[in-house]
């Protein structure tokens, strides 16, 4: 679960040649139980048997972008504390009426670890298990400490078990998440290797190095499994192919991007990397509903337009569509249906059978945020919307120009939404309304919120803040 603010996502640096991916996903826990309710307001007390108001967060998006290759980006995380199963109220009836709280997907990690970009495997980008840095506590946020040395290529963290994990051009690095001392530094052996994707699952970092040197039409990658504590080499294998999105769940790493000479999606056991399956349709964004994911496209316009959801595990097609491109955004709680975009529209796509079931008209969706009761959508035109979850009505939305690049995030009853390379606006959920905050001026990636740490990033180095 998460909380109120939101995930961001960027384009593609591109340095030279290539492009290259942004934000990294962080997890992290909660130990704490966290009440919460279901409409979009910032945390309150518990009350007797039932909870306080709900936290929401964003869901991570991946931009493409095209030069011979593929680059995208995204970012999130949350809360450090441990949560349980809680009932949650309305604000309108909660001296009088419970409902459950929707089931959380395991995160193969702790509760409230920023695993991946978009938070957990379902990216929606909602951290419901920040309680520190609310909308009373954030404008009293102040700079902790500030990474060194400067890199090239900076990604927002991931963070879990009290470790930092911040991903650039040509390493990771891991440091504390109290001090921000370096735990441990990985960088691969071979030059012409730039990293593209890290996500963290079950006490292990995943992480994919694209070959950027060799001549077009040489997509190769490589993937290395690190243990997480460490960064030590527990495995590693050659992947043929573009990696500008990656996907971790039920022990199978799925890397994907879209290309003219090699199979768009490839699946591997991340416990001896052999290759499960292929299919040479691209995952727009990293998203898991139940070990379902959805691919679409045209391999590189030589095929015909199709969109298939795809058994995580097995490779088995449950459902295909002809002459239709959805590209996934985030997934309900309970794994059993994803938010897609559509041309303009936003709609509900069941992950068992594909049916297909209209939400909203003219938003452009390029990334989502989904809480218990509302979804906060960034369109490719740099608004962000405010929708019922169940009627797709719009409560609120505001233009924010760059926002288009980055996903935003809601933790603690907090929505970040990054204006790439300007600054971070700070927004109430509820209604939209600014909220006294620091700028975080020059983010460049997603902001991480959790454990009562704000993580934002300008591409060179990570800025912590906290109370």
């Amino acid at each position: 679960m998460q909380q109120d603010p939101s995930c961001e996502a960027r384009p593609p640096r591109w340095r030279r040649q290539w492009s290259r991916q942004a934000p990294r996903g962080t997890t992290i826990l909660l130990h704490r139980a966290v009440v919460q309710a279901t409409t979009d307001i910032v945390p309150c007390r518990t009350i007797t048997g039932a909870a306080a108001p709900e936290q929401q967060g964003a869901s991570g998006m991946a931009y493409e972008k095209r030069y011979g290759i593929t680059g995208l980006a995204r970012a999130t995380q949350t809360g450090r504390y441990r949560v349980k199963p809680m009932k949650v109220l309305t604000v309108a009836t909660v001296l009088t009426a419970t409902v459950a709280i929707p089931a959380v997907p395991a995160a193969a990690a702790g509760t409230g670890w920023w695993a991946m970009p978009g938070y957990l495997v379902t990216n929606s980008g909602f951290n419901p298990n920040e309680t520190s840095v609310t909308v009373p506590t954030v404008p009293n946020l102040r700079l902790i400490y500030a990474s060194s040395p400067d890199r090239i290529g900076q990604r927002a963290p991931l963070v879990a078990d009290e470790l930092v994990y911040t991903m650039d051009d040509l390493g990771v690095t891991a440091t504390e998440e109290a001090t921000g001392a370096q735990r441990w530094r990985f960088e691969p052996v071979d030059e012409g290797y730039v990293l593209t994707q890290i996500v963290h699952a079950a006490g292990q970092l995943v992480v994919a190095a694209q070959y950027w040197a060799g001549m077009p039409g040489d997509d190769h990658a490589r993937i290395f499994v690190l243990d997480a504590a460490t960064g030590t080499v527990v495995r590693h294998f050659n992947d043929h192919g573009l990696i500008t999105q990656m996907l971790v769940d039920r022990g199978v790493v799925v890397a994907s991007g879209e290309s003219r000479w090699t199979t768009d999606t490839r699946a591997y056991s991340i416990a001896d990397g052999q290759l499960i399956w292929t299919h040479d349709r691209h995952m727009r964004l990293p998203v898991s509903a139940g070990g379902r994911v959805v691919l679409s496209g045209t391999g590189w316009a030589v095929l015909p337009l199709l969109s298939v959801i795809i058994d995580i595990e097995t490779g088995k097609i449950i459902h295909s569509e002809a002459n239709r491109e959805y590209r996934p955004l985030a997934a309900d709680e309970k794994g059993t249906k994803f938010y897609v975009a559509w041309g303009h529209s936003l709609q509900v796509l069941d992950a068992s059978t594909g049916t297909l079931t209209w939400l909203a008209s003219n938003l452009s969706p390029a990334f989502a945020v989904v809480s218990p009761t509302r979804l906060y959508v960034t369109s490719f035109g740099g608004t962000v919307f405010a929708l019922n979850r169940g009627t797709g009505a719009i409560f609120w939305s505001r233009t924010i120009p760059g926002s288009e690049y980055q996903r935003a995030i809601v933790a603690g009853g907090v929505m970040y939404v990054t204006a790439k390379g300007d600054r971070v606006h700070t927004l109430n959920p509820v209604n939209g309304a600014p909220l006294n905050a620091p700028a975080f001026t020059g983010a460049v990636d997603q902001i991480v919120a959790t454990y009562g740490r704000v993580y934002s990033t300008d591409g060179t180095k990570v800025t912590v803040y906290g109370l």
